[in-house]
């Protein structure tokens, strides 16, 4: 799809969409996926463009003076990016060491948390325009959105719901709708491939939690499917009875990390067209960083080891993949479209990810409870796939679930990703995320 001049993809968007500066195509990011976690290449927040004075290197950044190291949000530990890879290396690429490792030098829980003066902090209600109207936020996409919601809970102080636990029960009413979509040779049959299901609403709200504290996800498989499920939206919206035409206030979150880099931007052109036309605000998600040493550490499928090198084979495998694609994006494409000085409210997750390196603990998620419990090593329903495909399971890379409880949680960083994307609907120009860097956790 040809890129769209300002002009024109401003009547796309109309003036509720718009408020996000280019700020995020910086262009530092050059490395961030594609130097192996080798050293050097564009590895560190440097070199992605953050400074030791802790914000973004961007001379003409408003709101740099409020923003100082002492009013900005950041993650308690310190030290990073961790130097993944050389530590894999030297732990003889056992992930349980790797893990030890880092709880060991202080990178538990407690360390990774969001830290930041309240008053930093800014409210899922911040776009609220009109005070008479109902306010909600449903979020669309894969695990990442899911780790999202799950964020814009913990803000509300509303219960976190992650994905429900399958039972043999399920797994055999899965494939029986696969059995009857194979039979069903109609044009409609969905594409959309296996995943768990998600409570969506908690039994009682606790003190604190509000009705509008809860949000809506809707499972949205962008590697098979390219579009937006916008009849999913749609019935939700109904489903909960809000409407933006009688002043209602309906935020959509959209992002898949596994949309194909040839398709991620015509999926995002499509996703700003058809939300403006319901008349909804759109916030999208960036891709996540992912970690190809700690995938082939943690994951169950093993080719071998190099003779010479000592590396598993995997991680070249992988690798690949990565370069070409296959994977998923992995690939910040939005940039392009910032860089005609587009203004649409995005997510730093692409930055934050990339700043905080080292702690996926598949190598793409940083909260594990967030990975689709159905793709740690259970088989798929339908069979034993080739390696590296993905027909009827969202596939990504099988998970040793002994590793699980290993793993510090850095929930810390989803929290922060949610942050960012509330800064780029209500304070667009404002830049609260601080880093420091230093060799030693403080």
């Amino acid at each position: 799809m040809a890129a769209l001049s300002r002009p024109a993809l401003a009547s796309i968007l109309g003036s509720s969409a718009l408020g996000f500066a280019a700020a995020l195509s910086v262009d530092r990011d050059r490395g961030g996926a594609l130097g192996a976690d080798r050293g050097g290449g564009g590895q560190t927040p440097e070199e992605l463009g953050f400074s030791d004075a802790g914000d973004s290197d961007d001379s003409n950044s408003y709101g740099k003076s409020q923003f100082s190291e002492e009013f900005c949000l950041d993650i308690g530990a310190k030290g990073f990016p961790i130097p993944t890879f050389k530590m894999l290396q030297a732990a003889n690429w056992d992930a349980a060491t790797y893990f030890a490792q880092l709880q060991g030098a202080g990178y538990a829980e407690d360390a990774l948390q969001m830290t930041g003066p309240d008053a930093a902090l800014l409210k899922s209600d911040c776009m609220k325009e009109r005070a008479h109207g109902r306010s909600r936020h449903i979020f669309v996409g894969d695990s990442q959105m899911m780790s999202l919601r799950n964020a814009f809970h913990r803000l509300n102080k509303c219960p976190e719901i992650w994905y429900s636990n399958h039972t043999e029960q399920d797994i055999s009413d899965m494939m029986g709708t696969v059995r009857r979509n194979e039979k069903t040779q109609t044009k409609t049959k969905s594409n959309a491939r296996f995943y768990s299901r998600a409570e969506q609403v908690p039994a009682q709200l606790p003190h604190g939690c509000t009705e509008e504290g809860i949000a809506s996800f809707i499972h949205w498989d962008g590697w098979a499917s390219h579009t937006l499920p916008v009849k999913d939206i749609k019935k939700e919206m109904d489903m909960i009875g809000v409407d933006p035409a009688e002043g209602d206030n309906v935020v959509v979150w959209v992002g898949s990390n596994f949309i194909p880099a040839r398709h991620r931007m015509s999926a995002l052109l499509q996703s700003i067209n058809k939300l403006h036309e319901m008349k909804v605000k759109l916030v999208w998600d960036s891709p996540a960083y992912q970690d190809v040493a700690l995938m082939a550490a943690t994951t169950t499928h093993s080719e071998g080891r190099d003779e010479r090198t000592k590396i598993p084979i995997t991680f070249n495998s992988i690798s690949q993949r990565k370069t070409s694609g296959q994977i998923g994006s992995n690939e910040y494409t939005e940039k392009a479209l910032y860089e005609q000085g587009i203004e649409v409210p995005t997510t730093k997750r692409w930055q934050i990810t990339n700043r905080y390196r080292g702690l996926q603990c598949d190598g793409i998620h940083t909260d594990m409870r967030a990975r689709d419990p159905l793709f740690y090593d259970m088989p798929c329903p339908m069979g034993q796939q080739k390696y590296g495909q993905s027909t009827y399971c969202t596939w990504v890379e099988p998970f040793k679930k002994e590793l699980g409880g290993l793993c510090p949680w850095a929930y810390g960083l989803d929290d922060m990703v949610l942050q960012s994307g509330l800064y780029a609907m209500c304070a667009a120009h404002e830049k609260p995320f601080c880093y420091s860097y230093t060799e030693h956790i403080r």
